[in-house]
């Protein structure tokens, strides 16, 4: 009996050991978790360098589409300014009125002098008709009565004056008077301009406007850079040139249209530079032997990296009889030039060395 019992326990003891180095086993299983791959270095070159270097550039200035210098059609007091320079402003909003209390006093007294006008004009029409009155003073009368309409049209018209209204949906560029001035008809209150499409106005030199053509000009692609944002492309469309160029300076006066990007403020009188693609078929963007990843007479593959991940992803590009890239890369891809032979797809990279603007 003693000897059974030492045999269970010994058992459950032997049990229990075993349990013990299995589980140990787990925990340095869990516990061994792979090292994170090491961040490599890699070369890379903007393919938007090479497109803003692959461009004519010219001197520009913004200007406003659609402008309003507005102005009260009467004299008078000031007597509100609802709005300051830099505010958006819709079609309709009124933005400053003047005080109208003596072209309200004038209306009423010309709504008068019409009504008594009006009554002795039908008066004399009943008159005339049964001719109880002479031919002169039914005249006189009609005359009267329509100069009086007049009159009161004019006062009404003239009350409607006090109010300056937005002509269209724009921003407030610049306000010259202040509540409680007296202003003058005519006078300049404020300035409005439509800042959601711009015109860029720029020079292009005779030679440039005869080598590319005038019909040529309106199927490029250009664009916008500020000078306070060399950096950041806003695309335009080619609007108008003059027919003749300038003698003086042997240019042509052109314009391109922009959009106003969301979040970015653009205002006339800024400078910058417009950008017009050079004709040339495809992006034509030769690379290193070193960006290779693999590549034939027509088409090869090389590394991009996410800007935003810094993972690349291989990327099949077509090329030319000369070896230049045809399609395949995108103006914001970054491609890996050297560096290439270890990468593997989704890893992780950074830039080494900086190129083009890298």
């Amino acid at each position: 009996m003693r000897y059974q019992r030492m045999k269970r326990t010994l058992g459950n003891v032997l049990a229990l050991l075993v349990m013990a180095g299995l589980l140990s086993g787990c925990n340095e299983a869990v516990s061994e978790t792979p090292e994170p791959m090491p961040v490599k270095p890699v070369k890379l070159l903007a393919v938007e360098d090479y497109v803003l270097s692959s461009s004519d550039n010219f001197l520009a200035e913004i200007d406003a589409t659609n402008r309003a210098q507005l102005s009260f059609q009467v004299g008078g007091e000031v007597q509100q300014l609802n709005v300051r320079m830099g505010q958006r402003v819709a079609k309709g909003d009124v933005l400053a009125t003047l005080d109208d209390s003596d072209l309200t006093l004038s209306l009423d007294s010309a709504k008068a002098s019409y009504s008594l006008a009006r009554t002795q004009w039908e008066r004399s029409q009943r008159l005339y008709a049964k001719k109880l009155v002479s031919t002169d003073v039914y005249e006189q009368a009609e005359t009267n009565y329509k100069a009086e309409r007049a009159r009161y049209e004019q006062a009404r018209t003239e009350l409607g004056y006090t109010q300056l209204v937005a002509p269209f949906d724009g921003v407030v560029s610049y306000t010259f008077v202040k509540p409680s001035q007296v202003v003058a008809a005519k006078q300049q209150i404020l300035n409005i301009i439509d800042n959601a499409k711009l015109d860029v106005s720029f020079t292009m030199p005779v030679s440039f406007v005869e080598r590319m053509g005038i019909a040529n000009l309106s199927a490029q692609t250009m664009w916008l850079s500020l000078d306070s944002e060399p950096n950041v492309k806003i695309p335009g469309v080619f609007k108008e040139i003059s027919t003749q160029p300038n003698t003086d300076t042997n240019t042509y006066q052109a314009t391109m249209t922009v959009v106003r990007p969301e979040h970015r403020n653009l205002l006339s009188g800024m400078t910058g530079q417009v950008h017009i693609a050079r004709a040339e078929a495809g992006l034509q963007l030769s690379l290193p032997d070193t960006a290779w990843v693999s590549r034939n007479d027509n088409e090869g593959t090389v590394w991009v990296m996410n800007p935003s991940t810094h993972r690349v992803a291989k990327a099949e590009v077509s090329l030319t009889p000369k070896g230049k890239i045809l399609s395949g890369l995108d103006d914001k891809d970054l491609v890996v030039v050297a560096g290439v032979e270890t990468l593997h797809e989704g890893q992780e990279v950074k830039a080494w060395e900086r190129e083009e603007g890298i």
